[in-house]
């Protein structure tokens, strides 16, 4: 008899489950709260511009690489238009300082020792680990929880070249990392990248993936994106529904056996996978009932990666201007306890399909901590002013960086971590999931609780920072897992 499957949630990881499930002979139905698919990999529609919620960047945009393998098993990556750019970031610091973050890390340890040669011991130790990454394959395909006691040494033998280079960068901070640089401004622009409480593999894995090529911006953003997923589903006889929240998992002598939604209606199923946010899951859906230790402390301590971004709609042409830019504010910017001395801008100028002909869509990002909105959220007003007064000082950083866009501002569009919280029900709009220190090492989150059959759990909370790459391998993980306790072989999709 065919297993029936329940998948909570139609992000990344829910369809990615679903595909892997449909193709290996499971029956499997989506249920989606929203009208569309993607979750937090989603865009939507301003004034005729398309506001893009997501990808900055995706991994696996490359033909041949190892993601690019792995997204083709779940959409056609290999139908869309992909943008890469040759310079990732131009991070401006004041005083006629730019770093730019060259995609080629050839051209970017040139590029770096121009500005500081003091630096050259630290600048040549980070580009060549970069270059020793980006040749690597790593050992993604298969889910830990399938390993044999000969996986291990094969797999150690095998990543030797790259492991003694994470090694040492996975268990120091960015920050700590980059404290040796001896010049203030590379030290600073360097730290701006990304968060400087994440591990220095992080930073390097990016540089690395930017070397390859394999870190480009599909066009049409990030519910374009997403659509492509659902369609493989649907091609496969998976079924969604949109508008069907869910407002319990039904649980019967310790094993999941169904959901009920808000609505009152019921349906029942052989296996219960969540997609949904964890904390959604484990405290609302399951009752705070199968909760580990793990769980308990890591939402009690690790602080989470939100932001609150800016969209802004000009009637002009940027597409003669910089593409990515962080720029130094004259006054940081407090949101919350995040003090934001730089500023991100996005002109998308390099995807005319977000804003109408002969116009453009810029996009600003901000760190933001969800406290900061969410103590004003109940009150409209006050709500209101807040983003109002955060859009206005984006607007004037804008309008001095883009001379080009004063007085032909057309929209505006203020998304808080209380949107995204809102909209899909993530913890503290947490879009990258916790921010997990170095000293933590390799950090998961089990696909299973302690205590319940029946159910698994998926998406970016279980190996976090997932983003969109990680989140669609747990999907695919969690069927190899059922695939093997079911004692058939797992069919992926042939990739030519």
């Amino acid at each position: 008899m065919t297993k029936k499957i329940l998948i909570i949630g139609a992000g990344i990881a829910g369809l990615s489950a679903g595909i892997h499930a449909c193709r290996n002979g499971y029956d499997v139905e989506i249920f989606e709260k929203n009208s569309v698919p993607g979750g937090l990999c989603t865009s939507w529609q301003r004034k005729g511009y398309t506001v893009d919620g997501c990808i900055h960047w995706l991994v696996g945009t490359r033909p041949g690489s190892q993601f690019n393998r792995l997204w083709r098993e779940v959409c056609a990556i290999d139908q869309m238009d992909i943008v890469n750019h040759d310079i990732f970031m131009n991070i401006e610091g004041g005083e006629g300082k730019t770093l730019s973050l060259y995609s080629d890390l050839d051209r970017l340890e040139e590029h770096l020792l121009e500005l500081s040669p003091d630096d050259e011991g630290l600048i040549r130790k980070i580009c060549d680990a970069g270059r020793v990454v980006a040749k690597a394959d790593f050992p993604l395909e298969k889910p830990s929880e399938l390993y044999k006691f000969w996986d291990m040494p094969l797999m150690l033998l095998s990543m030797m070249p790259v492991l003694r280079v994470m090694g040492h960068l996975s268990r120091v901070s960015i920050k700590e990392y980059l404290g040796e640089l001896k010049d203030p401004f590379l030290k600073e622009a360097l730290q701006t990248v990304m968060p400087a409480g994440y591990s220095m593999i992080s930073l390097v894995s990016t540089l690395a993936s930017l070397h390859s090529g394999d870190a480009g911006f599909p066009v049409g953003g990030s519910l374009n994106f997403a659509r492509f997923l659902e369609n493989t589903f649907l091609d496969l006889g998976g079924r969604v529904h949109y508008r069907s929240g869910v407002q319990e998992i039904i649980v019967e002598k310790n094993r999941a056996t169904g959901l009920q939604f808000e609505n009152g209606n019921r349906v029942s199923g052989d296996l219960v996978i969540s997609a949904a946010d964890l904390h959604s899951t484990v405290y609302g859906l399951l009752k705070g009932k199968y909760l580990t230790e793990k769980i308990k402390e890591s939402f009690a301590h690790l602080p989470v990666y939100s932001s609150a971004q800016i969209a802004l709609g000009a009637d002009c042409d940027l597409s003669g201007e910089a593409e990515k830019i962080a720029v130094k504010m004259e006054q940081p910017v407090t949101l919350g306890h995040e003090h934001n001395r730089y500023i991100y801008l996005t002109n998308y100028a390099f995807d005319p399909t977000l804003a109408p002909a002969g116009k453009t869509l810029l996009q600003a990002t901000l760190y933001s901590s969800y406290e900061h909105w969410k103590a004003s959220a109940g009150e409209e007003e006050s709500y209101r002013r807040k983003k109002e007064q955060l859009a206005e000082r984006v607007i004037k950083a804008a309008e001095k960086r883009f001379p080009a866009i004063k007085g032909r501002l057309e929209m505006t569009d203020v998304a808080t971590p209380v949107t995204y919280s809102r909209y899909t029900g993530v913890y503290k709009g947490a879009y990258m999931a916790w921010i997990v220190p170095p000293e933590a090492g390799r950090f998961r989150i089990p696909k299973e609780l302690p205590g319940l059959d029946d159910f698994f759990q998926i998406g970016q909370w279980v190996e976090p920072p997932a983003g969109l790459p990680g989140s669609m391998l747990t999907g695919r993980h969690v069927v190899q897992i059922l695939c093997s306790r079911d004692r058939k072989p797992f069919r992926a999709a042939a990739v030519s």
